[in-house]
């Protein structure tokens, strides 16, 4: 193994270790930082399905087989993101999986807030965008994942978050991306994951305030958007998101539509 791999292994470790030191108080059952693997998602899961019964937390400099919604593939550089991962234990009864999606991305914007970025908004359902000249460019992409048995999941929330673009501008020349860079100084990665799992440790989910902060952070309500799901397309004014995070939106012969899987695009 050379040098600078061992380096990178044992910075990642410090950082985990920094921060499992800074969230001693919540109730993390296990946070692990790598310097590279394969998915964090990818990770928890196998947790999962070992039987490990804790909120769990994993971290990489890098991923190798990072996944977006719909199986993109996520692309990332070293220390270009931060490439987080959450799992959580679920009643089906009383809690939607959508809604871990959304508990994460209102727990980013949130803290983003608090370091000073205080112009993120989320996009349907789950992207934080920055918007320049009224169009959205991601900025960070979140994927649920889970494991179910009878009325208990395995909730698996992973997030990753543009930090800075170094090589994504050539990777990606054409599409609409972003990255805390480029909109202010970036904070230090350990205070950005700590400042993100402390928020997600204020919500509960059967209280309203979760789907209010969503609401609030929205880009997409109140806007004229293109719904594409399956080989329909339709176009309406987004109206609100539900208690399980479903879009409604309202077509222009004044009907409504709930959705809750497809791709949107804001006209307009």
């Amino acid at each position: 193994m050379s040098i600078v791999k061992l380096i990178e292994i044992f910075s990642a470790w410090r950082k985990g270790m920094v921060l499992r030191k800074r969230l001693k108080a919540f109730d993390f059952g296990e946070i692990s930082w790598k310097s590279t693997t394969g998915s964090t998602n990818h990770d928890l899961l196998l947790k999962a399905q070992s039987g490990t019964n804790q909120l769990s937390v994993a971290i990489a400099d890098h991923q190798t087989a990072g996944k977006g919604r719909e199986q993109r593939q996520w692309i990332s550089e070293k220390r270009s993101s931060l490439l987080m991962s959450v799992r959580f234990e679920v009643d089906l009864v009383s809690d939607p999986i959508s809604l871990f999606s959304m508990k994460l991305s209102v727990s980013v914007v949130r803290a983003l807030e608090k370091l000073g970025f205080s112009e993120i908004k989320i996009k349907w359902p789950n992207d934080l965008v920055t918007v320049h000249d009224g169009e959205p460019h991601k900025l960070a992409g979140i994927l649920a994942q889970s494991t179910i048995k009878g009325s208990h999941a395995s909730v698996v929330v992973g997030l990753g978050l543009n930090i800075s673009l170094v090589n994504l501008r050539t990777l990606l020349p054409d599409d609409h991306i972003s990255a805390l860079s480029e909109i202010g100084q970036p904070p230090d990665v350990i205070d950005l994951a700590e400042g993100i799992l402390r928020e997600i440790c204020v919500f509960d989910l059967k209280n309203d305030s979760l789907l209010a902060e969503y609401e609030k952070y929205s880009h997409t309500l109140g806007t004229h958007v293109r719904v594409e799901v399956d080989e329909e397309i339709f176009d309406g004014l987004a109206k609100r998101v539900t208690q399980t995070g479903s879009l409604v939106v309202k077509l222009d012969n004044g009907f409504e539509r709930e959705i809750s899987v497809g791709e949107i695009i804001h006209l307009r």
